[in-house]
C-alpha cells in the first residue's frame, strides 16, 4: 500500500481514523476540494433529491430546467468523487414526507419513497407491508443515485422518544431485512470495482429535545446490526448553524448549539446542556454498539466533537443544520442570505453586512488568512470568495482537531478556545459558547467511568 493511500481519510467513517463527509448542495467545486484534501475528507455528501429528483424532472419534461442542470452538475460530482476513491452519502430526508407537499423542496416529490400525503408516524401507524414498501423505496432510491454509505429513513418528532420513535425503529429493521435481501453491501454491477458498501441507521434530533433521552436513545439504536450510524441535527425553524444578527455595538452574535453563546446564563446553560447530550449520545452509541457514529449539522461545533472521539461529521462551507420545517428558497437553491465569514482566531462565525464590517476588518487585518481565495490581510468579498474561505478553514479546523488522540486533541482546542476568548473581548464580540467545552467534559466524564469500571 501506497504512503499516500495510508494517510488517505477512510471512504466510508472508522474509529481509528476520525475524518469529514463534506457536505453540498450541488456546488461544482465541492468534489474537486475533497478529492484533494483526502487526509481528512473521506466522502462526501449531497440531497438525494438534487440528484434522482432533478433527474427525474428532467426526464420527464419538467418545467424547471434549472432542476435538471443541477441534477447533471451533481452526477459530474459524483463521477468525479469515485475517481477519487470518495465515499458518497445522499441522504433522503424522509423528515420532509412530514409535509405537505406543497411546503417540500423542489424534487423531493418526484423520489419514489414521497407521500402524497403528510406522514405522521406519531398518530398513525404503518403496516407491516406499508413499513416494508417505504423502507425499501428508501433504499433503492439511494442505492440506483450511486450512494455507497447508505441510510435508514428518519424522521423529526414532538418527543425524542414514544409511538414516533418506535415506529422508526420498526423502518430501520424493514430496510436492513431488504438490505440483506439485496445484498446491498456488494457494489454496484457497472462498477465492480467501487468497494463494498455500507447501511447507516439514521436519526433525526432537535438538540433542544434532546437532553435526558440519550440512554433510551442508544439502547434502541445500538441493538441494530448496521454498520454505523448517520445522526442529524435539526433546527427548529431557523439556521441554527450559523445564526448570526448584529448584536450591541455592532457587535456579531451567534446562536444555537454550534454558535457563541450570548443572551444570558440560562441560554448559555441550555447550549451546554444541548451540546452535552449530543456528545452524550453520539459517543455512548459507538461505545455500545463498537460502530461508527457520523454526526450531520453540528456546524462548526463539529470541530470538538472530531476532538473529542466522534468518528465522522458531516459539514458544509456554511456550517448550517438542516431546518424544519425548511425555510423558503430562491430559484438558485440557496437563501439568498450572504453567506457568513468564519474566522479561526475567533472560532466561529462573523455575519455579513456592515455592523460586523470593523470586526471583521480587524481580525483579518492582525491575523491574516493563508486560504489563497482573497487578499489574506482582508476579508473575503461576495458569496464566492467567502464559500471558498470557509470550505478552506472547515478543513483545516477538521485537520487540527484530529491530529493526536481524543485527549489531547481537546487539550489542544482547549487552548485555542482561551485565545479565543480573548480575541473576542478584546473585540468586543460575544463570549465563546460553553458548548465548546461541553462536549469535551463529557468525553472526559465518559473516560473517567470507564476507566474506573470494573474490569
Amino acid at each position: 500500500m501506497s504512503e499516500d493511500r495510508q494517510n488517505r481519510a477512510p471512504r466510508h467513517p472508522r474509529f481509528d481514523r476520525r475524518s469529514l463527509v463534506l457536505w453540498t448542495a450541488g456546488g461544482g467545486a465541492v468534489a474537486d476540494v475533497a478529492c484533494e484534501e483526502r487526509d481528512v475528507v473521506g466522502a462526501i455528501a449531497l440531497p438525494l433529491r438534487r440528484v434522482a429528483g432533478g433527474a427525474a424532472r428532467a426526464a420527464s419534461g419538467g418545467d424547471l430546467p434549472a432542476g435538471g442542470a443541477r441534477a447533471s452538475a451533481c452526477a459530474a460530482q459524483l463521477a468525479r468523487a469515485r475517481v477519487g476513491g470518495l465515499g458518497v452519502a445522499l441522504p433522503g430526508q424522509a423528515w420532509l414526507n412530514q409535509l405537505e407537499p406543497a411546503a417540500r423542496p423542489a424534487g423531493f416529490d418526484a423520489l419514489p419513497y414521497a407521500q402524497p400525503a403528510p406522514l405522521s408516524l406519531e398518530r398513525e401507524r404503518l403496516t407491516p407491508a406499508a413499513a416494508a414498501d417505504y423502507a425499501e423505496a428508501y433504499l433503492d432510491a439511494q442505492l440506483a443515485a450511486g450512494a455507497t454509505l447508505v441510510t435508514t429513513p428518519a424522521h423529526v418528532f414532538a418527543a425524542e422518544l414514544g409511538a414516533g420513535r418506535e415506529q422508526e425503529l420498526t423502518l430501520a429493521e424493514a430496510a436492513l431485512r431488504c438490505w440483506q435481501e439485496r445484498q446491498g453491501w456488494r457494489p454496484p454491477p457497472q462498477l465492480p470495482a467501487a468497494g463494498p458498501r455500507e447501511l447507516h441507521a439514521a436519526l433525526a434530533v432537535r438538540p433542544e429535545r434532546l437532553p435526558g433521552t440519550t440512554a433510551e436513545l442508544t439502547a434502541a439504536y445500538a441493538a441494530l446490526p448496521v454498520d454505523g450510524y448517520w445522526l442529524t441535527l435539526v433546527d427548529g425553524g431557523t439556521a441554527a448553524g450559523h445564526r448570526a444578527t448584529a448584536g450591541p455595538a455592532g457587535a456579531a452574535r451567534e446562536t444555537g448549539v454550534a454558535g457563541a453563546a450570548g443572551g444570558g446564563s440560562a441560554a448559555e446553560v441550555d447550549l451546554a446542556a444541548q451540546a452535552a447530550a449530543v456528545a452524550e449520545l453520539a459517543l455512548g452509541l459507538q461505545e455500545a454498539s463498537g460502530r461508527p457514529v457520523t454526526v450531520a449539522g453540528a456546524g462548526h461545533l463539529h470541530a470538538a466533537l472530531l476532538a473529542s472521539g466522534v468518528a465522522a461529521t458531516c459539514v458544509g462551507a456554511e456550517a448550517a443544520r438542516p431546518v424544519f420545517p425548511p425555510r423558503a428558497l430562491d430559484a438558485d437553491g440557496v437563501t439568498g442570505i450572504a453567506a457568513p465569514v468564519w474566522h479561526p482566531a475567533i472560532l466561529g462565525f462573523l455575519p455579513a453586512g456592515a455592523a460586523a464590517a470593523e470586526a471583521r476588518t480587524a481580525l483579518f487585518a492582525t491575523d491574516p488568512c493563508r486560504c489563497g481565495a482573497h487578499v489574506a490581510f482582508e476579508p473575503p468579498a461576495g458569496r464566492r470568495e467567502t464559500l471558498a474561505h470557509n470550505r478552506w478553514c472547515l478543513i483545516a479546523e477538521t485537520r487540527d482537531a484530529v491530529r493526536l488522540v481524543p485527549p489531547l486533541d481537546e487539550a489542544r482546542l482547549a487552548a485555542r478556545a482561551a485565545r479565543a476568548a480573548r480575541a473576542r473581548r478584546r473585540l468586543g464580540l460575544p463570549p465563546l459558547s460553553p458548548a465548546w467545552a461541553a462536549v469535551a467534559e463529557t468525553a472526559q466524564s465518559r473516560r473517567a467511568r470507564r476507566a474506573a469500571a470494573p474490569a
